[in-house]
């Protein structure tokens, strides 16, 4: 029987295997950052000659408004746009990170905010958005010991509707413009989600933006330009929202309001804004404003 040859052992140690190894990885890293100069750098989108958009509906199991869904959607395939609807379990920490490379250039949120109601903003009281994902302590601890992510519970509204003076009414008008809102909110503290804001929107949120259009409706969205000043950064070419607290009726029917002056109307942002201002009376002092920020602001 043929004797079988003993292997020879390779005269190198498990020191130099480590090290080798080291500099093999430090090498690759190196790489990978000299190829990453501008985080905030655009991406390649690839098209399929159709725009799309994107609903994101966080108040879906809370607060659902399936005929929001579907006017929303209307008005956006009617302008031409592949509409994409994602609601409250859809909305993960994850989701937002990767939401800027999806491609959308028209998004609508359908959402609970909270922001600084008064004049005296500061970098410590950001606006912040929730995301559909219930907080939990043990999920994104570094994410949240950095200030990435928040805690937040969502305002719980009771609205009354009451119309008044309708005497003026004629064929052209829907009588939403004589209804006034009584609303009281309460926190459910029983029911805490994941928030993201400005840090979140710098840090963690991949590639950019393709010149889209953000519409942030829920409270206090544009309390300060924090969040939106991160979003411009990131590639929003606008972003709409509120300066206050919103009841989730009127929030809905500002939206389509909104949405039926850009996507059917064709008005510019600045002028479809301005147009539901003065139709649903949101200019005096004891109502919140809808409003918006761009570029150039």
């Amino acid at each position: 029987m043929p004797k079988i040859p003993k292997m020879k052992r390779i005269g190198i140690s498990s020191k130099t295997i480590i090290v080798t190894i080291s500099v093999i990885v430090s090498f690759s890293l190196l790489i990978s950052f000299a190829s990453q100069e501008n985080p905030f750098q655009s991406e390649s989108f690839s098209y399929d000659g159709v725009p799309k958009a994107a609903i994101l509906d966080q108040l879906h199991s809370d607060i659902p408004n399936v005929k929001f869904q579907e006017e929303a959607t209307k008005y956006l395939k009617t302008a031409g746009y592949e509409v994409d609807l994602f609601t409250t379990e859809q909305l993960t920490v994850n989701f937002f990170k990767k939401l800027p490379k999806m491609n959308y250039e028209f998004i609508v949120f359908r959402t609970h905010a909270v922001g600084d109601d008064g004049p005296n903003y500061s970098e410590e009281d950001p606006v912040a958005i929730f995301t559909g994902e219930k907080y939990a302590d043990d999920k994104y601890i570094q994410e949240q010991l950095f200030g990435q992510l928040r805690k937040g519970a969502p305002f719980m509204s009771s609205e009354v509707a009451v119309s008044v003076d309708l005497s003026g009414l004629d064929s052209t008008q829907s009588g939403e413009e004589f209804v006034v809102e009584s609303s009281w909110s309460l926190v459910d503290d029983s029911n805490p989600y994941f928030m993201i804001g400005p840090k979140y929107v710098d840090e963690l949120m991949e590639g950019s933006f393709p010149n889209s259009v953000l519409v942030l409706g829920g409270c206090s969205t544009l309390s300060n330009p924090s969040l939106a000043n991160s979003l411009i950064d990131r590639g929003a070419s606008s972003v709409v929202g509120w300066d206050r607290l919103v009841g989730a009726s009127r929030n809905d029917s500002v939206m389509l309001a909104f949405l039926e002056n850009v996507l059917i109307d064709n008005m510019e942002v600045e002028d479809a804004v301005k147009s539901v201002v003065k139709k649903y009376n949101l200019d005096s002092d004891t109502s919140p404003t809808f409003s918006y920020y761009d570029q150039s602001t």
